[in-house]
């Protein structure tokens, strides 16, 4: 059994499969639950720590800077090859 069959494969903008962009998404699920649901009593898990302000906002920011640092790189080497005339 292939593990990476199991994870959806999401679509970028130039409409290629996207592990970057599928590994971003659930990175931004998690971040998101974590934040919504610090200082809650959950139960037998007991009470989650709270996410202040300021882990959130790096956190978001770690997150997008994959994905933007994977547009970039994919936009100049796109640039590359029409400076190259392929």
């Amino acid at each position: 059994m292939n593990l990476a069959n199991l994870i959806p494969k999401l679509l970028d903008s130039r409409g290629k499969q996207s592990i970057t962009l599928t590994f971003v998404a659930v990175s931004w699920a998690v971040v998101q639950f974590k934040f919504f649901v610090g200082g809650m009593t959950l139960g037998p898990l007991g009470q989650m720590p709270v996410m202040d302000g300021v882990q959130f906002a790096t956190a978001t920011g770690a997150v997008l800077a994959i994905w933007l640092q994977r547009e970039w790189t994919e936009k100049k080497h796109c640039q590359n090859k029409v400076a190259a005339g392929e």
